[in-house]
């Protein structure tokens, strides 16, 4: 009886070790996976990080090679003086109240 007692005794101290370790080695194996995810993750921003950098070099590169176009409106003289000196004074005073805004 004793015997038995003692042997029953064993195998719940057992089984509960038995548990412990499970619930240990569960608890571990998500830590784990959390680390691994946690990881993938910073390697994934960096990745995209990477990818930013080189779609704005692309695009300055492409923009660098378009060209630019730069216009300047100028008064063409017609032959006629009168004409002409009212429509130059005309351009001077339009330029002069452009840059007071």
């Amino acid at each position: 009886m004793l015997l038995i007692g003692v042997s029953f005794y064993t195998l719940s101290v057992s089984g509960e070790r038995n548990v412990l370790q499970q619930t240990v080695e569960t608890k571990e194996s998500e830590i784990k996976r959390e680390k691994d995810s946690v990881a993938f993750m910073k390697a994934w921003m960096e990745r995209d990080k990477l990818d930013a950098l080189k779609k704005e070099a692309e695009f300055n590169r492409t923009m660098a090679a378009k060209p630019v176009f730069k216009t300047k409106i100028e008064y063409v003289p017609t032959g006629d003086n009168c004409t002409d000196l009212n429509a130059i004074a005309e351009e001077a005073r339009k330029n002069a109240e452009g840059s007071k805004l």
